[in-house]
């Protein structure tokens, strides 16, 4: 009886000591691309986002500057299929006759998983933001609720991620939205090191299309720590636009979790 007893105390060590080592994939933030991919962050899990941005553009003489000190992004996840979102910036916007520093308006949101990747079929999400016009700097606040809506689609092929976005925008002031594409390629040179190069688009009714480029990289220093670098082009005016940008993604899980 002894050794029964014995062997189904060692039965129980072992089954406890793989319910603890359950291995926690690394991190996969949204950030740095305009392209967003589909991974929903694990359930009951809480990811930062964060970073600096800095945007030049001349149009029409006119010089014109934005800068996100603090450009956050809030994700937790409620379960497998789904996670609700959190966003604004601290900004400083310049021009020749203005220069205002304040907080962007307060987008909630939420991304829900669709299917899973499965050979050709790419992993696909649906995500959902509403930018809202009652908290932020008065300036920079959309006069009514603005929606937008996307789906997101990714293939992995060996080292290869290949990412895709279409969408809606509204922007809270035009009852047309704009439409968006994006088309993000990145190789992961290591298991922590990858590079992107980014391709997304506007178009907006008969006006004429904004089209850019990004080129990046992105380093996991930590399981649940990544660092990202970005620049960005107006593939239209690339003498009078530039933009570039990097961030820190932090995804808080318990100390008896980092496996």
């Amino acid at each position: 009886m002894n050794k029964i007893i014995f062997v189904f105390f060692l039965f129980l060590i072992s089954i406890n000591c793989k319910s603890q080592t359950v291995e926690i994939p690394d991190i996969i933030p949204d950030r740095p691309g305009m392209t967003t991919g589909p991974f929903i962050v694990l359930p009951k899990k809480f990811q930062i986002e964060t970073g600096f941005l800095y945007e030049k553009n001349m149009e029409d003489n006119t010089l014109g500057e934005t800068i996100l000190y603090n450009s956050t992004l809030l994700r937790f996840g409620i379960n497998k299929n789904a996670e609700i979102r959190l966003q604004t910036d601290f900004a400083k916007v310049k021009t020749d006759s203005l220069n205002i520093t304040g907080f962007n308006p307060l987008t909630i949101g939420t991304k829900i998983l669709i299917s899973e990747s499965k050979g050709a079929i790419p992993q696909t999400s649906f995500l959902f933001n509403l930018t809202l016009p009652w908290v932020g700097r008065k300036e920079f606040r959309p006069a009514n609720p603005a929606p937008s809506l996307f789906l997101l689609f990714e293939n992995d092929i060996k080292k290869w991620n290949i990412c895709y976005n279409f969408g809606l925008q509204f922007d809270g002031e035009s009852p047309a939205p704009s439409e968006f594409a994006g088309l993000c390629i990145a190789y992961n040179f290591t298991d922590k090191l990858s590079f992107f190069i980014e391709n997304y688009n506007w178009f907006c009714g008969k006006t004429k299309p904004e089209n850019y480029m990004d080129i990046g990289c992105a380093y996991i220093i930590a399981k649940n720590i990544q660092l990202d670098l970005s620049g960005n082009m107006n593939l239209q005016d690339i003498k009078h636009y530039y933009m570039v940008s990097f961030g820190v993604s932090w995804r808080i899980i318990r100390n008896k979790q980092r496996m």
